[in-house]
């Protein structure tokens, strides 16, 4: 009654034969709500369940605190790491993330910058795997995502230059971008 497979870091699943994805700051986020059945929702720092191979520093019902740039820290933020910054599937069988038309990055962490010599590309607004094409039925992916296969070329068609949002509140008299999607908002 006591066997039971304990897996190995980035494994997951009853006999262990699933990947876990790369995480990353989630660009939405909600709090996971009542997970213990307490009636109540548990802040940041009730962790409810721990020693999860998907979570292995635990699962909070509440969303995490955060800092704003003076370092004043904000309760009831969102942005918590999430598996494909819940902006993906995860593979299971090869631990990649498919990013959603629009993001990209090995845990689909960045907005992506458009295309259009790459029309193909998720979120390039253009094609059958364009932002406006993109459907989800009977909770099946319709798209293909960008796996590590897919890269993204000729951001901007070539006549711009993709940058963070960080990047540009710089060339902006020097000005600071420092919250969380500094490197994320392209």
């Amino acid at each position: 009654s006591h066997d039971m497979c304990t897996c190995d870091r980035n494994f997951q699943g009853a006999d262990c034969s699933l990947r876990t994805c790369p995480f990353g700051k989630a660009h939405v986020d909600t709090p996971r709500g009542d997970l213990d059945a307490s009636l109540t929702i548990g802040d940041h720092n009730d962790i409810i369940l721990a020693g999860s191979t998907l979570y292995p520093y635990g699962i909070t019902e509440g969303l995490p605190l955060m800092s704003d740039t003076a370092g004043t820290v904000i309760a009831n933020t969102a942005h918590d790491y999430m598996e494909c910054s819940n902006k993906g599937l995860c593979d299971r069988i090869n631990g990649l993330c498919e990013c959603l038309p629009g993001y990209d990055g090995a845990a689909c962490q960045r907005a992506s910058c458009p295309s259009k010599a790459n029309y193909s590309t998720p979120g390039s607004g253009q094609g059958e795997r364009s932002n406006t094409n993109f459907k989800v039925f009977n909770a099946n992916s319709a798209f293909h995502g960008r796996a590590a296969d897919v890269v993204q070329r000729d951001q901007c068609s070539g006549h711009g230059t993709c940058m963070t949002i960080e990047q540009l509140a710089f060339l902006d008299h020097g000005n600071t971008y420092d919250l969380w999607d500094k490197d994320v908002t392209m």
